[in-house]
């Protein structure tokens, strides 16, 4: 299980069971703490849904009491192929 933190300016942002296309970070403890991706992924209130957490910080950083389950689909390039 992977715990993930986005930052969003509204909660109404995490649509539930639509792709999302978001920028998370990882929580998991070790060296790559607090490593950012672009990901496609889904979201759920029923923390049981998915097997990874997502917590979730308001504009200026607050932690919401929102929690949310968590499927990662794909990751996202932010660069095009050619710069790589």
């Amino acid at each position: 299980m992977n715990q993930w933190e986005v930052f969003v300016n509204d909660v109404k942002e995490l649509a539930e069971d639509t792709d999302l296309e978001l920028t998370i970070r990882t929580l998991n403890p070790g060296l790559h703490k607090f490593t950012y991706k672009r990901v496609k992924c889904q979201v759920s209130t029923n923390l049981k849904k998915h097997v990874d957490q997502l917590q979730v910080r308001l504009g200026r950083g607050q932690l919401s009491n929102n929690r949310f389950s968590i499927q990662v689909l794909d990751e996202v390039q932010r660069m095009p192929a050619k710069y790589l």
